[in-house]
């Protein structure tokens, strides 16, 4: 009888790595406070518009979709936006869906004084998330099974994504 090796020392996963994919600027109207809820202090903010770029894509965002921000017990925000944007493209479809899922925390101070729409060093606070991708667009089909990484910063009401393939 054969001693049972161990499965482990054979299936190695492949450490990920990150790949620049594009920049989102995001633009949103003033938010609208809907006070506290059971998931926290909420807020829906319109968007107005912005744009995306990287290699291989230049997009507008539409002025249609919302962000919804949540403030936990925590301190920390959680965010949900959801954006159509029109791709530069040959293809006829052209259009894009991306909801992004985010949390942003850092200290009081530096939360209030995001949340006055001060200019704050980015490094001073975490706002990361991740980015899911909707399209018919055949030279941007493989962002639809793709995993993305994002890393943010904001300033009153607009916010700078860069997004990440997990390769």
């Amino acid at each position: 009888m054969t001693e049972p090796t161990d499965p482990s020392a054979s299936i190695e996963p492949t450490a990920p790595t990150l790949e620049p994919l594009l920049r989102i600027v995001l633009r949103t109207a003033d938010p609208v406070q809907l006070g506290d809820t059971p998931v926290g202090a909420e807020s829906v903010a319109p968007v107005v518009g912005g744009v995306l770029s990287g290699p291989g894509v230049e997009a507008v965002v539409r002025a249609v979709g919302t962000e919804h921000a949540h403030v936990r017990a925590d301190g920390s925000t959680t965010y949900s936006t959801d954006l159509l944007a029109d791709v530069e493209s040959d293809d006829p479809s052209g259009v894009m869906r991306l909801t992004l899922n985010s949390v942003r925390f850092g200290s009081a101070e530096v939360i209030e004084s995001l949340d006055r729409g001060e200019d704050v060093e980015s490094a001073l606070y975490y706002f990361r998330g991740t980015l899911t991708v909707s399209t018919s667009i055949r030279t941007l089909a493989y962002l639809n099974r793709a995993v993305i990484v994002t890393s943010g910063s904001r300033q009153g009401t607009q916010s700078v994504v860069d997004a990440f393939l997990v390769t």
